[in-house]
């Protein structure tokens, strides 16, 4: 029996309880905030200007910044253009496990790309990376699921654009699951996190010389930057020290809630992220919600993440926004792009393919060396074998 329900049954009404009264707590949070956004937005000076003065006063800040946009418009669905290439990136990965005979990483990245246009039919890859020994160790312990996750979102980034080609139809459209920037995994010790940032700000230095456009795209987010940029706001009016320090969490989701029809897109904000030690290396970012259900009752909001200089071009943001919409309308009932969806299926790595990539690499070991590397532990033994 794997959970014992009558235990859990003691437990259950007093955290229903509990979440029912969260749940009312931000949704009063939320009222004051919706009022607020109300407010800032009929003066986006005054909030554009708030924020830059915690981004000079403030060592560390995730907050919303105001664009050319008023922070409260709804942008409609713009018309897809007939010929582009989109392509997109998801992987899974196995981090190394000091319970197994062999500790090993790997990464494994599907990619999927559609020529519109060109009567061609999609083209799919995967690659299977084992990372490097010297890699499995930081500051001499094993590195865990978010370390590996690092690899492999930069290992995303980089063939990405090793599978665009000069037959691609233009505009070029790449995509990858979750936020553009890696900044969500900064805190990863002995500056990897830093070095891939640097990386990532070098490639799309050069996507932009090459004009080709990418997008991170989050389902069901739960950031709260437009939240803690209203929050920066109320500082001001009440001449209190900057704070982005909110009573209950609100969701730039709930915020938003009810503002955009389907299809629509939320105005543009730039992404302020600092933390210490800065970064000046890194992607900028901007951002954009999106309502990508077909009917008013069934809205379900995305953030989209795109480079900073990409917000810049109007054009090409109706591309972005009308290409993610189209492509998410495929999977109808519960709308996610096709091509991040066709990505992550050929990328899945399933808990027996581990077993076998173990396996494999045992076989190579010469048989002076087997004794060198058990089995596995006894505790990994009897975990298995229940």
């Amino acid at each position: 029996m794997p959970l014992n329900y009558a235990s859990l049954e003691k437990f259950a009404s007093n955290f229903i309880e509990q979440t029912l009264q969260r749940h009312n707590e931000m949704l009063i949070a939320a009222k004051r905030l919706k009022a607020l956004f109300e407010q800032a937005s009929l003066e986006p000076d005054r909030l554009r200007e708030a924020v830059e003065q915690a981004e000079r006063t403030q060592p560390t800040l995730y907050t919303a910044k105001p664009t050319h946009e008023y922070p409260l418009a709804s942008f409609p669905l713009p018309a897809q253009p007939l010929r582009f290439t989109l392509l997109a990136a998801d992987g899974s990965q196995i981090a190394p496990n000091r319970h197994r005979a062999l500790e090993f990483g790997l990464i494994n990245i599907g990619l999927f790309k559609v020529r519109f246009g060109s009567a061609q039919p999609p083209s799919v890859d995967l690659i299977s990376e084992l990372l490097e020994f010297d890699r499995l160790f930081s500051e001499g312990m094993l590195i865990g699921d978010d370390e590996v996750g690092l690899h492999r979102d930069l290992r995303e980034r980089v063939l990405i654009r090793e599978h665009i080609t000069s037959e691609d139809p233009t505009p070029v459209l790449t995509v990858t699951d979750g936020p553009l920037d890696l900044f969500y995994r900064s805190n990863i010790k002995g500056g990897a996190a830093q070095d891939a940032q640097q990386t990532v700000w070098e490639l799309d230095r050069r996507l932009e010389n090459e004009g080709i456009l990418s997008a991170g795209y989050i389902d069901k987010p739960g950031s709260t930057m437009l939240a803690n940029m209203l929050n920066i706001y109320q500082s001001t009016l009440e001449n209190q020290p900057v704070t982005t320090r909110m009573e209950k969490t609100v969701s730039d989701r709930v915020l938003l809630k009810g503002r955009l029809a389907p299809g629509h897109r939320s105005a543009l904000f730039e992404i302020i992220s600092k933390r210490s030690p800065v970064n000046p290396q890194r992607l900028r970012c901007a951002f954009f919600f999106m309502n990508v259900a077909r009917e008013a009752d069934a809205e379900w909001l995305v953030r989209v993440e795109i480079p900073y200089w990409l917000a810049q071009k109007p054009k090409l943001v109706d591309f972005v926004h009308a290409a993610l919409y189209h492509d998410a309308q495929v999977l109808d009932s519960h709308p996610y792009p096709y091509s991040l969806h066709r990505a992550h299926e050929l990328a899945l790595v399933r808990f027996a393919e581990s077993d076998e990539i173990e396996a494999m690499l045992m076989s190579k070991l010469p048989p002076e060396a087997a004794d060198l590397f058990p089995t596995q532990s006894h505790k990994s033994h009897w975990k298995g074998s229940v």
